[in-house]
């Protein structure tokens, strides 16, 4: 080999990764400039590929019996015993060459070398003789070797310049317990189960926003490696991306900027991966003024949270520029800190472009009793409902509206009813549920909320009435009422007041503080079981305070007794997993042994429910180890 010859000449043709140089045209006589060479080679062989060897044999294109190569003339591609159009390649070479062709190398073009494949085999079958199978097996050879001299001829690209340093977490550390617990909570991993069974190992996936509602409670940092999982994590559950994100700190945003995946973290976070402080009016101003529409719903939440009237002024200054859609996710963010401070401008919105616009200021004027518009709906709602009269016991009166006027529609009240709803009813609730609840006792002689809820409806009004004192109860986050609607936890819901609803009775319940609210639950499942208990089980604060914890393993126990069919009760298996308390576990331990099954039960439940309290008891103590792990150091 003639180590001597530059490579650029050797084999007497120029290849794809060399250059020829050519003097500058500015002036600078010392100056080269590198211009790339096309591959002429290259391209005739993908030519014939494509257009097969019979059609278009490449000129010189030849190939000598076994271990020999194939090569086109002239061209630098050279044949067995060419060692220089090889670049010196040897009689290794010229093996792998072979190979290439019998189908145990890859050409560097795939599609041109299955087309050709495709061509041999064809000519084959055609009768076509062996020279038709010998060209194409000597295009091959000639690709795989021209590939093998491309890739060793290429040049490395500029260096990309490297990120900025991520920015410092201040945070504390995580124990290294809690550390190798998090690794198992991302990774998901449980023990396998037949026949495609839970089985009874925990479900780790359904801890980890409890396990990160923990970590920030006490203050802790990710770990840098974890990052990346935590960031998959989130991308996959939207439930884990604000916790996810709150653990994951100004580090998880550095990352997140440096992978197109994790673009959902950068959503609403400004223009740097964080926004800025609420009292650098300067920055507020130009990212108001620039920034995209997530960023500025974020910008105008974070500082309303800090200072409610200087939100409303960062709005009101571009509000009459803003898009009907943007206007409506805008005064949405007022619900946060909303006060009497904003009547003026909800009052103004009242006269919007947007029909949807005007509902919702209407909806947040009515949650302030003192609002002009929610002394309109009074005014409205008591020529509507009133005490009966005529009655021989107290008895309440309505009279629904008999049209809806311009008034009603600036206030809110839309004049087409959904389908299904009668216009009259439909004005009625709009207006029943945006009066004040202050102002029923007094038309009602001085009763009370619960005596007002007792008393019974004319004319099968009643229905619609105690749905729209619902509404208007969690609109004005009014304990009192909510208490009433709900009732007694022992009448079933199809006879109580208020409503029938489970969805709405949940609502209701989370006017009341958890410790009511899970007294009455508790009440409720013990008169009622649990299979109209999962949504109020929903709103109970986390882990479930005595008696209810208390109430749901009784009521388990009792379902397993009387033969019910276990994964008829997996919803609220699976809630009291993520919240009994811990301390329940060993109450539950009895009722993990398989019971005798009856003649009578369903095959197979017992060893189903043994399994599903088994499951309860491991997740239970796996969640105390969780919250022993992350304790910080005494």
């Amino acid at each position: 080999m003639d180590t001597t010859t530059p490579p650029s000449v050797r084999g007497g043709t120029r290849v794809a990764a060399e250059a020829v140089t050519d003097r500058a045209t500015d002036g600078d006589e010392n100056r080269t400039t590198a211009v790339p060479v096309p591959d002429r080679p290259w391209e005739e062989l993908v030519t014939s590929a494509l257009l097969g060897t019979d059609r278009r044999p490449p000129a010189g294109l030849t190939r000598t019996g076994t271990g020999g190569g194939a090569g086109i003339g002239g061209t630098g591609i050279g044949g067995a015993g060419d060692d220089s159009a090889a670049g010196g390649n040897t009689a290794d070479d010229n093996a792998t060459s072979d190979n290439a062709a019998d189908g145990d190398a890859t050409s560097g073009d795939t599609a041109g070398s299955s087309a050709t494949n495709g061509d041999a085999t064809s000519d084959s079958a055609a009768g076509g003789g062996t020279a038709g199978a010998a060209a194409a097996l000597a295009l091959l050879d000639a690709a795989a070797l021209h590939t093998v001299r491309r890739r060793a001829g290429l040049r490395p690209g500029p260096a990309a310049p490297l990120p900025e340093p991520a920015p410092e977490d201040p945070r504390a550390p995580l124990p290294e317990a809690a550390r190798r617990r998090l690794g198992e909570l991302l990774a998901g991993r449980t023990a396998s189960s037949p026949a495609g069974r839970r089985g009874a190992a925990p479900d780790l996936t359904e801890l980890l926003p409890q396990w990160l509602a923990l970590a920030d409670e006490h203050g802790y940092k990710a770990p840098p490696a974890a990052l990346p999982a935590l960031l998959d994590a989130a991308r996959a559950r939207t439930d884990l991306r604000a916790p996810a994100l709150r653990f994951a700190g100004p580090r998880g945003l550095w990352l997140a900027r440096l992978n197109p995946e994790w673009r959902f973290a950068l959503r609403g976070t400004g223009t740097a991966g964080a926004l800025p402080s609420p009292g650098d009016a300067e920055a507020v101003r130009t990212l108001w003024d620039e920034g995209l529409f997530a960023e500025r719903v974020a910008l105008l939440t974070a500082v309303r949270d800090e200072d409610p009237a200087a939100g409303l002024a960062l709005l009101a200054s571009t509000w009459a520029a803003e898009r009907a859609e943007d206007r409506l996710m805008f005064l949405d963010s007022l619900r946060a800190g909303l006060s009497d401070a904003d009547e003026e401008f909800l009052e103004a919105a009242l006269g919007d472009r947007s029909r949807n616009v005007r509902a919702t200021a209407a909806e947040l004027l009515s949650a302030l009793p003192s609002s002009a518009l929610a002394g309109r709906m009074a005014d409205r709602a008591l020529t509507c409902v009133g005490p009966d009269r005529t009655a021989d016991v107290p008895t309440i009166a309505v009279e629904a509206p008999h049209e809806c006027d311009a008034a009603m529609r600036r206030d809110g009240v839309v004049a087409v009813p959904p389908a299904g709803r009668g216009e009259r009813s439909w004005w009625l609730g709009r207006i029943v549920e945006s009066a004040p609840l202050s102002c029923w006792p007094a038309r009602f002689g001085g009763r009370g909320p619960e005596e007002i809820v007792a008393l019974p409806v004319a004319d099968e009004w009643r229905d619609e009435l105690h749905a729209a004192w619902c509404r208007a109860a969690v609109r004005q986050r009014d304990a009192a009422w909510s208490r009433a609607l709900l009732g007694s936890p022992a009448t079933p819901p199809a006879t109580g007041p208020g409503t029938s609803s489970l969805a709405e009775r949940a609502q209701l319940l989370s006017m009341l503080c958890p410790e009511e609210r899970a007294l009455w639950v508790a009440r409720f499942v013990a008169a009622h079981g649990l299979s109209e208990a999962f949504q109020l089980l929903g709103v109970c604060a986390v882990p479930w305070a005595e008696p209810l914890g208390g109430a749901v393993v009784d009521a388990l126990d009792i379902a397993r007794e009387a033969g019910s069919y276990p994964w008829s009760f997996s919803g609220v298996m699976g809630l009291a997993e993520r919240c009994l308390a811990p301390e329940a576990a060993r109450h539950l331990e009895p009722l993990a042994a398989r019971p005798d099954e009856a003649e009578d039960a369903v095959p197979g439940a017992g060893g189903y429910w043994s399994e599903a309290f088994r499951r309860l008891v491991a997740t239970l103590r796996l969640r105390a180890s969780i919250r022993a792990e992350l304790a910080p150091p005494a």
